[in-house]
């Protein structure tokens, strides 16, 4: 990987999960960074990564334009990202945004712009793994259309010679992360998460400091632009194998199963109730797919041209993952009692008879 010392990146998103973590893998490498986003409440952690903050709402072109001005390289993460909401403003932020730092990227002659996609754009429906090169498959979800749509904008800028590369993470965890870590831990707590079906969706994770990894190396590997890059671990397992690991950070041997007719009965419900309340759902069908994929897809380009290697495995992620939970007071003392407790009770019903 070239040196980052003394290079201006721009970075949008910057105050989301994975924008921050950019954030401070960045100025940790010496470059000049300036960190995007449209909430100016965020600029504090964006701060505390070592970035200079800018308010920039993407949906803006001269904003954008005005943003990204003196950046060499560009990394594009911000997103709208949600299992709710109108199809209207997932266009609006994910493929106009999109087009709007693309745009400003090419008239400012930035160096490179990194588009951060995500496996979302294949739908979950594939029954075979799929390759990277595979065209994006919309299926009315808003998140997974748009984000194939701004997928595509930015692989066409590629092709006609922009210098552009694409990374489509798997299931981004670690410590920050909302929808992989602390939704799940909370509605745990709360006995408010079941298992859908049998639990057998295959999840794709990635760590979070190696997806980073991945993007520094799509923004500055020679000859790295022009392609797509599939970011996670390469050893799928189970959603149940997966969100099991938070059940026993609250020390509980398993997590309920719900069958998927009555989960989409509840998740209909839950959208009616929203619609006439103007209040998100706690749960949605949208969200039952996310949990549902059938297979997993191929990374061997990252590993192959970005010399990419995933460092952090799964076991290793979620100790990593329960360290954060506790010390930003997300687990208890009570939990790691109850942890302890349900380990000496299984220890006693092992012991072999006199």
């Amino acid at each position: 990987m070239e040196g980052l010392a003394g290079r201006s990146v721009a970075v949008t998103g910057a105050g989301g999960f994975i924008g921050r973590a950019l954030c401070a893998r960045l100025t940790s490498e010496g470059a000049l960074v300036s960190g995007l986003d449209v909430d100016e409440s965020l600029g504090g952690r964006v701060t505390g990564s070592g970035a200079t903050f800018r308010r920039c709402d993407t949906t803006d072109a001269g904003g954008v334009r005005a943003a990204l001005k003196g950046a060499e390289l560009v990394v594009h993460a911000a997103a709208l990202v949600s299992d709710w909401g109108a199809m209207a403003d997932f266009v609006r932020v994910n493929v106009g945004g999109t087009r709007n730092v693309l745009d400003a990227a090419e008239q400012l002659g930035c160096g490179r712009l990194v588009h951060v996609s995500s496996v979302a754009t294949w739908g979950y429906e594939h029954r075979v793994e799929l390759d990277e090169d595979s065209p994006p498959r919309p299926c009315g979800i808003p998140y997974i259309d748009t984000k194939g749509a701004s997928d595509a904008l930015a692989l066409d800028r590629a092709r006609r010679g922009e210098p552009v590369a694409v990374v489509r993470p798997g299931d981004v965890y670690g410590p920050g992360s909302t929808p992989w870590a602390v939704r799940p831990l909370e509605a745990m707590r709360a006995n408010r998460f079941m298992l859908i079906g049998r639990g057998q969706g295959v999840m794709t994770p990635v760590y979070i400091d190696d997806l980073v990894q991945s993007i520094l190396l799509a923004l500055t590997v020679p000859g790295a632009t022009g392609r797509g890059y599939t970011a996670w671990d390469g050893a799928p397992v189970s959603a149940e194998e997966f969100f099991n690991h938070y059940a026993r950070m609250l020390g509980r041997d398993r997590i309920p199963r719900l069958p998927r007719f009555l989960a989409g009965i509840a998740a209909g419900a839950q959208e009616a109730a929203a619609l006439a309340t103007a209040k998100p759902p706690l749960f949605t069908r949208n969200a039952m797919s996310f949990v549902s994929r059938r297979a997993p897809y191929s990374n061997r380009r990252a590993r192959e041209l970005l010399g990419w290697e995933p460092r952090v495995g799964l076991e290793e992620g979620m100790r990593r993952t329960e360290v954060w939970f506790r010390q930003e007071g997300l687990l208890s003392d009570e939990s790691q009692d109850a942890e302890a407790s349900s380990a000496a009770s299984s220890h006693e019903h092992k012991k072999p008879a006199d």
